[in-house]
């Protein structure tokens, strides 16, 4: 009897997993995404305080707009988030949604411009990066960014604040392992965090170096706000082409000569293009002084 039970068991655990399983109900499928269609940025909840830039008894007038966009009257959409651009209050959500507004009144060139604005004050926003790069597969605009991800986004400070305690820290590790011969226990946490320490010291170095050589820095760049447009070799429209600037393309100014602007033009080539562009078909990406109001470096 004392055997047949270590038997009766181990014949269970060998067979258990050939045991027919119970049914289980189908897996759900995967939602199909929207086609193409930008993600507006989630409205604000409304202020438990009155704003005292409001009027008593006025209406909020973001609230306004996300209101008329969400009717579909885009023109009054547009012109109510104007109207909070215009009195000096831009934000992501503001910029974001302007993007949206522009995207669905079939203006692709308008809508990237007011997506990286929004990107400028929120870097990495997934909504607005998710947005830009719908535009850019309908329109094959030229950005300076492969990722759309700029370097000016990184805090300057930060990236050399960072760098220059990961070079201290890493000079007195170097120092006590050298000179103070640290007991054998404690020698090997020091290497360790010695080792942690200088890729990140290296990784802050070329960062550093990187954004203070930028050729396009956000705020110097300029885009293509309309249709598209094309680049010349001469500030003239009978010279020759050298490449066509899809809406929503960026550009860095080098030099005005009357209508004309003469850019650097972001190419396949390690060396950027060079062409004439009509000073028209240009908008500044941040045109407000003062520098960006939150993240980014200048």
């Amino acid at each position: 009897m004392f055997r047949v039970l270590p038997c009766l068991r181990l014949w269970l655990f060998l067979t258990l997993p050939l045991w027919p399983a119970a049914a289980q109900p189908p897996a759900a499928e995967a939602p199909v995404p929207a086609a193409e269609a930008p993600v507006p940025a989630p409205a604000p909840s409304l202020p438990t305080k009155a704003n005292p830039d409001t009027p008593v008894g006025s209406p909020d007038p973001f609230v306004n707009a996300v209101t008329a966009y969400k009717a579909g009257s885009y023109e009054a959409a547009r012109k109510d988030f104007l109207a909070i651009v215009n009195s000096g209050k831009i934000s992501a959500a503001v910029a974001h949604n302007l993007g949206n507004v522009e995207f669905r009144m079939g203006n692709p060139g308008q809508a990237a411009l007011w997506y990286r604005r929004a990107l400028a004050i929120q870097p990495f926003s997934p909504e607005t990066l998710q947005n830009l790069r719908t535009i850019r597969r309908q329109t094959a605009f030229l950005s300076f960014d492969p990722w759309l991800l700029s370097r000016s986004y990184l805090k300057r400070d930060w990236v050399i604040n960072g760098t220059i305690l990961a070079a201290w820290a890493s000079g007195m590790m170097i120092v006590w392992l050298a000179w103070l011969t640290p007991a054998p226990g404690r020698r090997w946490p020091l290497v360790t965090a010695l080792a942690l320490l200088l890729p990140g010291l290296a990784a802050g170095a070329i960062l550093t170096w990187r954004i203070k050589t930028d050729p396009a820095p956000l705020v110097s760049r300029q885009v293509i706000s309309g249709d598209e447009t094309m680049a010349y070799t001469a500030p003239a429209e009978a010279s020759s082409s050298v490449i066509a600037l899809p809406a929503g393309s960026e550009v860095v100014p080098l030099e005005t000569r009357g209508n004309w602007i003469y850019c650097m033009i972001p190419g396949d080539e390690a060396v950027p293009l060079r062409g004439w562009v009509r000073q028209s078909e240009l908008e500044p990406l941040w045109p407000w002084p003062g520098g960006y109001p939150k993240g980014g470096s200048l």
